[in-house]
């Protein structure tokens, strides 16, 4: 394993994964939790814990970019080696939590298929970022 790439690698799925969460939750469905506030801890609450969220999509990029770098072919496209790691990531991910949160959790189909699509682009493009920069 290249040490300087997966840490290259690490911080830009790191950035894809922050600007990923922060679209999906503060602009398309922040409308929807406001209406919805009694399910959620308050601002003011989930704000004190920031650090441990940034520290969770670290860990994410970290692991993703690190079992990534352990199937990577060499002398393939990188970028179509990452898209293809990252939706398969992601479907492993996100296809049975959604399916189990929906039969769980008393959310609406529309915010379990939401959490879904979100973190499903957000594992594809990590994984095409990571790809793209791993394959140097």
């Amino acid at each position: 394993m290249n040490l300087k790439r997966w840490l290259q690698a690490t911080v830009a799925a790191f950035v894809v994964i922050f600007a990923v969460e922060f679209v999906v939750h503060h602009f398309w469905l922040s409308d929807f939790y406001h209406a919805h506030a009694e399910w959620w801890r308050p601002e003011a609450e989930m704000q004190s814990m920031m650090p441990l969220m940034l520290l969770s999509q670290l860990a994410f990029a970290a692991l993703l970019a690190l079992v990534y770098t352990r199937g990577y072919e060499q002398g393939k496209g990188g970028l179509g080696q990452g898209l293809r790691f990252g939706l398969l990531v992601g479907l492993l991910l996100m296809l049975p939590y959604s399916l189990m949160h929906y039969v769980v959790y008393p959310y609406p189909a529309s915010l379990i298929v939401s959490w879904f699509v979100g973190g499903l682009v957000e594992t594809v493009l990590a994984g095409m970022v990571i790809g793209a920069i791993y394959k140097t």
